[in-house]
């Protein structure tokens, strides 16, 4: 493997060029952009025509040990330098998947652990990161797989920053994340059909928080979003927001039953439902009263409803990819607790139907 600076001629003087051969591999070109100008009357000083064809090998010869550099422990001192302030803004400028809000928080928490000090991308190691699992855990403002999540892309950033030669290994390689708060299935309490029919039948001291827990039921959306919900988001029979902690799109047919629950639509920048005007803690002391009265004995909480949601789809035959879409999950992996949920419940039915003799 090779590296020749190469000239080109050019109508005023001359461009240099890298001449690049890696063994087994197409001969490749890369033009540098510098230019000596000999002739007219902007031509180069002698002075300048030196410092151009110094910077020039200087560059062929950066470029010869990148080329050798290459899959082993070696990072140029060039990249070296690299701030992760500057590379982690540039990654996300340019970033268009799905999960860009996640990897967004996923670096501000990074951020606040190392106090918004300058650090190269280079003095990322495996103890730093080690140390970023533990502030994930540890965060009172993070719970269930979100420390995970962030971790895992937190991940996708600095494999993007390997590939592009500012690491020569992935600091993480080593590092099992175990996440005690990571639910590979679902535990928390779910409402079941039967459940929700007699719960709408059942008085709740605010009319405001029945309707909307049980259009969540029917809806999948959490407190944040129903708090939120405008009727410039209900058009046509569907519900077309996103959802508060992902950002990801939410575009669902509403069922006869949520429709109902809408009640007299309202003007376009009107809230659905008036649960934002009352405390968290109102809304859960609503729903605990509203279950007691209904002679329900589950620990219940606004979330459960999404919960339910997701379950009554998956028991009514919604394949695990159209239940995924409807909650505005980023893949299958996060649904699949639901399935476990649901496949527990059938076994347990088979388990209790009455015997028979024979």
């Amino acid at each position: 493997m090779s590296v020749k600076l190469r000239e080109k001629k050019i109508k005023n003087g001359k461009s240099f060029y890298l001449d690049i051969h890696q063994k087994g591999k197409k001969r490749t070109y890369k033009f540098l952009g510098i230019k000596v100008i000999t002739k007219g009357p902007k031509k180069d000083s002698p002075n300048k025509r030196k410092e151009k064809i110094r910077i020039a090998e200087e560059r062929a010869a950066q470029e010869q040990i990148n080329l050798i550099s290459k899959g082993t422990s070696y990072t140029p001192d060039h990249l070296r330098e690299i701030s992760f302030e500057d590379f982690s803004n540039d990654f996300l400028k340019n970033y268009r998947k799905r999960d860009h809000r996640m990897i967004t928080s996923a670096v501000k928490k990074f951020k606040e652990m190392i106090n918004y000090r300058n650090l190269h991308v280079s003095d990322i190691t495996p103890e730093l990161m080690e140390q970023y699992m533990e502030f994930l855990l540890s965060s009172d403002k993070l719970s269930g797989e979100t420390p995970h999540n962030y971790f895992t892309r937190f991940k996708k950033m600095l494999k993007a920053a390997k590939i592009k030669g500012l690491i020569s290994e992935m600091p993480t390689a080593d590092i099992v994340f175990k996440n005690p708060n990571k639910e590979d299935n679902l535990k928390k309490e779910i409402l079941e059909i039967d459940e929700l029919r007699i719960l709408s039948k059942t008085r709740c001291g605010n009319p405001d928080v029945k309707r909307a827990f049980l259009f969540c039921c029917y809806t999948g959306l959490g407190l944040a979003e129903v708090n939120d919900l405008k009727w410039s988001e209900i058009k046509k029979g569907r519900l077309v927001t996103r959802r508060k902690k992902t950002g990801s799109a939410i575009n669902n047919q509403l069922s006869t039953a949520a429709v109902r629950l809408l009640g007299e639509p309202g003007k376009k920048d009107e809230n659905v439902f008036q649960v934002n005007k009352i405390s968290y803690n109102a809304v859960n002391k609503n729903l605990k009263y509203w279950l007691k009265r209904a002679d329900i004995d589950k620990n219940i909480t606004f979330y459960c409803a999404r919960h339910s949601f997701a379950c009554l789809l998956l028991m009514n035959g919604a394949n695990l990819k159209s239940v995924a879409d409807a909650m505005g999950h980023a893949s299958t992996k996060t649904t699949l607790k639901y399935l476990n949920h649901v496949e527990r419940l059938k076994d347990e039915a088979v388990s209790n139907l009455p015997d028979i003799e024979i």
